[in-house]
Order: C-alpha cells, then sequence, then structure tokens
C-alpha cells in the first residue's frame, strides 16, 4: 500500500490500519496518495531475522497530514531528504515463499 488513510472527520492521516482516529476518535477512513514525505531519521540492523536483508537500514519519514512511516529503505538516504513510499519491494524471505511491503525511497 503506497496510500494512506484519511480520517473522514478530522483529516488526520496515518499509515497503519486502527479501528478509531487516534486525532478524533473517527472510525471511517479513505484512501489518499501518500504524496511527498521528510526522512527524519535512519538507522541500520546488523543482526535481522533470518530471511530478512543484512545489514538492513531503516527509517521514519514523516508525510502531509501526520502520518509518520517506519519501513526500510530503499538505496542510500540521509535525514533531511525528501521521500516517497514504494510498495511491492521483497522484505522477507520464508519458508511459505517472500513477503513483500512498503519501503521508503527518494523522490525521483
Amino acid at each position: 500500500m503506497t496510500e494512506l488513510l484519511e480520517c473522514r472527520d478530522c483529516g488526520r492521516r496515518t499509515y497503519y490500519e486502527k479501528h478509531r482516529c487516534p486525532e478524533c476518535g473517527g472510525a471511517e477512513f479513505d484512501g489518499v496518495p501518500a504524496e511527498t514525505g521528510e526522512l527524519l531519521s535512519v538507522t541500520t540492523v546488523h543482526v535481522t531475522p533470518e530471511g530478512v536483508r543484512e545489514p538492513n537500514a531503516l527509517g521514519l519519514a514523516s508525510f502531509p497530514g501526520g502520518a509518520n512511516v517506519i519501513a526500510q529503505l530503499d538505496g542510500e538516504l540521509s535525514v533531511g531528504d525528501a521521500v516517497r513510499l514504494v510498495g511491492d519491494r521483497e522484505l522477507r524471505v520464508t519458508e511459505d515463499g517472500p513477503l513483500w511491503g512498503v519501503r521508503i525511497a527518494a523522490v525521483e
């Protein structure tokens, strides 16, 4: 999912599915494009679970409307970079096959 969820009542955005809006308690959300965000923090995990890339670069990005996303980084990024969410990335390989999800990538 490269969309954010926007509360119909107050407009607060989130990436992670919720039953209630953390801002106003509303229960209805619409999918909206994530737009361009800013990379706030980066870290690298050097010891990872089986099937996860090693080292594993992670980032925290902030997007318009109050949404913050923690995800793997797609390429070399630095704090302050303009970023976007990109989907269909292999995050982990398991016995049942790969797990796919979103990563944070540079704005092209």
